[in-house]
């Protein structure tokens, strides 16, 4: 049976936001969103059987920390040891004019061009949509947060081979994929937003779901009380993630599909 070790960078985008938002996260996260997927990762290996992931033995999942809001991307010399990015979620918008997000868009178009495997959750296919000529603005139905579920559209079964027609997730966005890049496909909708995420070829396939915290609800929840406080978020709406918040998830599958992808498993669409 063959075996593989795959090495990605993580793109940690986002953990300068807890500094701010939710400081009680690094206590149980020091490194933030890196450490998060560390441990999303490694879980989800110990929990899958080679069957799950393609006929694949998974050795390991290394993951390898660089920082866009500091400017700090691989080398030349690194990409071509890597297997693939994951971009972290973020509370920056994809549209911001902030030099770290307009730098890390005219990256995103160099990697595409490049067929580098692109992947991550929430801010990611909104900033790889921005990038590619795509458009992302304030979600016309407001914020969505908590458990969705999400029906996978037939081109998204289709690539994922599946027979699966939904799947839930947890999700915290207030933007939205309002338009595709061309030439790409949408993963499905929760009905609430249109594109929870989409594909592109076989080197983009970008989730809107956030399967670290489905993996430990706990992190959401606190960043759900802290907008309460702080009236970010209207307080019906987060009474109602709060209830739905510990609902199961399939984030085991998720996160099995993006490592087969980053194994290489699936064809151009």
């Amino acid at each position: 049976m063959p075996s593989r070790t795959l090495r990605l960078a993580s793109f940690d985008v986002g953990t300068d936001d807890l500094r701010w938002w939710a400081p009680q996260i690094l206590d149980r996260y020091p490194d933030g969103f890196y450490d998060m997927h560390q441990q999303l990762f490694a879980d989800v290996r110990d929990k899958s059987l080679p069957e799950d992931l393609g006929g694949v033995e998974l050795d390991g999942v290394e993951l390898v920390k660089y920082e866009p809001r500091k400017f700090h991307y691989p080398s030349a010399g690194e990409l071509s040891e890597l297997d693939g990015i994951v971009i972290s979620g973020s509370a920056n918008a994809a549209y911001d004019l902030d030099d770290w997000v307009v730098h890390l868009r005219d990256v995103i178009q160099t990697y595409h061009q490049q067929q580098i495997r692109l992947s991550g959750f929430s801010f990611a296919p909104q900033i790889v949509a921005q990038a590619l000529g795509g458009n992302v603005e304030k979600s016309p139905t407001g914020t969505e947060l908590s458990v969705v579920t999400l029906q996978l559209t037939p081109s998204a079964q289709e690539y994922f081979r599946t027979e699966r027609s939904a799947y839930n997730i947890h999700v915290h966005h207030n933007d939205g994929v309002t338009k595709l890049p061309p030439g790409a496909i949408s993963l499905g909708t929760s009905g609430v937003t249109e594109h929870l995420g989409w594909i592109l070829g076989s080197h983009i396939l970008v989730f809107s779901g956030h399967p670290e915290y489905s993996r430990d609800p706990w992190v959401l929840e606190q960043m759900m009380q802290v907008e309460r406080r702080d009236h970010l978020v209207p307080a019906q709406l987060i009474d109602f993630g709060l209830r739905e918040l510990w609902n199961p998830t399939d984030y085991i599958w998720q996160t099995q599909q993006q490592l087969r992808f980053f194994m290489g498993q699936f064809a151009s669409s």
